[in-house]
């Protein structure tokens, strides 16, 4: 998936328009539009403020083509972020999905 789809996907998932994104993420609404709708790669800045603004891996807007790898560090960090607000049962969840049915890692 290319880097503007993934970041239009994850503003309709935050309910966060160009506008909001532009004032979270500290850049002019201009210049969201002309890196969403021509996808066209902004500069290294651009995305780590955009990928800031979203919660994200500057990585994961980067990457287009989801590797083992990169899910992996994605999801880590994610984990690693906020792992502490988790609750007990949510962790419980996350290793049950880790082990799998058959119960093997």
């Amino acid at each position: 998936m290319a880097w503007n789809e993934k970041v239009l996907n994850l503003m309709n998932e935050r309910n966060i328009n160009q506008k909001q994104l532009s004032q979270l993420s500290g850049i002019n609404e201009s210049s969201i539009s002309r890196y969403l709708h021509s996808g066209q790669k902004p500069r290294m800045d651009v995305v780590v403020n955009i990928a800031k603004a979203l919660q994200v891996e500057t990585e994961y807007l980067l990457d287009e083509g989801e590797t083992t790898e990169s899910a992996y560090n994605t999801i880590s960090t994610a984990i690693a972020r906020k792992g502490g607000e988790l609750t007990a049962e949510e962790k419980n969840q996350l290793i049950a999905l880790l082990i799998g049915k058959d119960g093997n890692v």
